[in-house]
């Protein structure tokens, strides 16, 4: 198992990581080059540094630097974070993550040098023998030689648990094989405000202006999907916590840490501050404008927008970058054809629905495994049929594209290490909730997602089938009523906490063809029950099997995300996985 991708991934420049494949050319901020997923004479891939991201504007392909790797090179996600740290001479540490190391203390105290350095900052000696701010003498990655470096030291309940080392040019690391947490965490104890900012440096500005309930990240921000380890060995110390002020660092990547640390934390307990036109964190603030600039901004800070009104003026940043940048695009699964009909965002219900033994829950797990292997979507399953360690088998399959169990020809069943992997990807991305021990009600079901929202950061969610909810529908109620008002529930925290939820539905009884004895395609109006599994869900899918499998998308809410029509597949039985006719 690999248990050092976020530090390799953190090292990761995306234009360095594609040209290492692809000559590139400067364009203004960016790089351009000539696609290599299609044929084409005139450069139309773009790979912007800011973003951190790669798109090609002729062919569609589009992702960070390990998407490009395995797209290019057809890798799994353990191979391209390999193929990374080859680029940039990092060792993969493939130990037991939850193994952590404990950091040997460093107790040299600072130098003059280092003193002056944050005096320029505006902070105080005082604050830097409170923070128990030491140095050393550190192999760093950016000069490849060991050099003088600032430590700061995350203490948790007293003990010493990682360090971040600071030396010159912002060359900085992280103790390796330590556990990420928030640095000064110990200061959340008996609070139930806090604010979070993006860097210790930031931390110290915010305690120099009186303000000690105070926590950073410990790896900062960027445009990539952040997997907030640390939140995830973290989280109990927001619990009783009522407000919470993200003081993130004012720019793009600053912005999506905001954002996902809200979703992940609960939005109505959450703040945003606005800075100053000429600060981009707060440590610019107290050094431009002193210590009640600090308290002013969370004086100030606005709560979450969630319910209630809501005026143009708190969504005006969302609609200038839809002007700006286009509508959002969604997360594609890369399964051929079908990412032209439909791609998946947060907030959002899809249903899947087909004829029984159709593999209508077969393609369902084919499309999250890519999503959590292209997008880094974590999802949690709620899954009726089959049992857990079954349904993990069956994900390792997706993963891999070959056959768990024994097979006569071994080609098409995975090896040893094709089985250490894709046991990795699924642990990584997905867990299961266990239907004996929590009320499998839609508002049970609903309260624990919640939960595993905030601990693990999920992004999607299935409940497979519908049916198989214990359904207490009240008294006085249709079926009809019922189910309208579970599917708003439903949809109502998608929207809440940023999730994609797919529920597969079984359709009432179908009667065969009587010329054909074939079972007609199953459309979203023959799902038992109601006709608001059409009219309430966002997406709707129907698959439908006979020689073939062809996967029928029979609605799209928004265009910009997708459009109806269908997509066939073959199945290959010996390595369990689809082919596109």
């Amino acid at each position: 198992m690999i248990s050092n991708i976020e530090q390799i991934k953190a090292a990761a420049k995306i234009h360095e990581v594609i040209n290492t494949r692809l000559k590139l050319k400067k364009k203004g901020s960016d790089y351009v080059a000539c696609c290599p997923f299609h044929n084409e004479k005139t450069p139309s891939f773009t790979v912007s540094p800011a973003r951190d991201i790669f798109k090609c504007f002729g062919c569609g392909k589009s992702g960070d630097a390990i998407a490009f790797l395995m797209d290019l090179e057809n890798l799994n996600y353990p191979q391209a974070i390999k193929e990374v740290a080859k680029i940039y001479n990092i060792e993969v540490d493939q130990s037991n993550s939850t193994n952590y190391e404990k950091p040997t203390p460093r107790l040299e105290k600072l130098s003059a040098a280092g003193i002056k350095y944050f005096e320029q900052r505006g902070i105080s000696n005082n604050t830097l023998l409170r923070f128990n701010i030491t140095e050393s003498v550190e192999w760093m990655p950016k000069a490849n030689k060991e050099i003088p470096a600032i430590c700061f030291n995350y203490i948790r309940d007293g003990e010493l648990i990682n360090i971040k080392y600071r030396a010159k040019d912002k060359d900085f690391k992280l103790h390796k094989n330590a556990e990420l947490i928030f640095y000064n965490i110990d200061a959340l104890q008996g609070e139930n405000t806090a604010i979070i900012v993006e860097g210790e440096i930031d931390c110290l500005s915010l305690y120099e202006a009186g303000i000690y309930n105070v926590v950073s990240v410990p790896n900062g921000a960027s445009t990539g999907n952040m997997q907030l380890k640390y939140l995830d060995n973290c989280w109990q110390h927001f619990e009783g916590i009522d407000n919470i002020y993200l003081f993130m660092d004012n720019d793009e990547p600053g912005n999506m840490l905001r954002d996902e640390l809200a979703r992940r934390l609960g939005r109505d307990r959450c703040y945003k501050v606005e800075y100053p036109k000429d600060c981009k964190d707060a440590n610019d603030v107290l050094v431009k404008y002193g210590r009640q600039a600090i308290a002013h901004m969370i004086e100030y800070g606005k709560r979450w927008p969630i319910e209630g009104i809501i005026s143009v003026d708190d969504v005006y940043s969302t609609v200038l970058d839809y002007y700006k940048n286009g509508y959002p695009k969604g997360a594609d699964a890369g399964i051929g054809d079908f990412d032209n009909y439909l791609t998946f965002v947060g907030g959002q219900v899809t249903i899947v629905t087909g004829a029984p033994n159709s593999g209508k829950s077969e393609f369902l797990d084919w499309i999250i495994t890519q999503l959590a292997k292209r997008h880094n979507w974590k999802f949690s399953l709620c899954s009726f049929e089959n049992p857990i360690s079954i349904h993990v088998t069956k994900l390792m399959q997706k993963f891999i594209g070959k056959a768990f169990d024994f097979r006569k020809d071994p080609y098409n069943r995975m090896d040893q290490d094709e089985f250490e992997e894709s046991i990795i990807m699924t642990d990584n991305y997905f867990n299961f909730i266990n239907i004996a021990q929590v009320e499998v009600t839609v508002t049970g079901l609903l309260n624990k997602l919640r939960e595993v929202v905030l601990k693990t950061g999920i992004k999607g969610v299935v409940i497979d089938p519908w049916n198989y909810l214990e359904h207490k529908i009240p008294h006085g109620y249709t079926e009809t009523q019922y189910i309208s008002e579970s599917l708003t529930l439903i949809k109502e925290f998608a929207v809440k906490n940023d999730v994609h939820i797919f529920i597969v539905a079984h359709p009432k009884k179908m009667t065969p063809d009587l010329k054909t004895g074939k079972s007609p395609v199953v459309t979203m109006y023959d799902i038992a029950g109601s006709a608001h599994f059409f009219n309430k869900a966002d997406n709707g899918i129907s698959v439908h099997r006979t020689e073939q499998v062809d996967v029928y998308i029979q609605k799209v809410r928004f265009e910009w995300l997708g459009k109806q029509g269908f997509v066939s597949f073959s199945y290959d039985t010996f390595k369990r996985k689809y082919n596109q006719i």
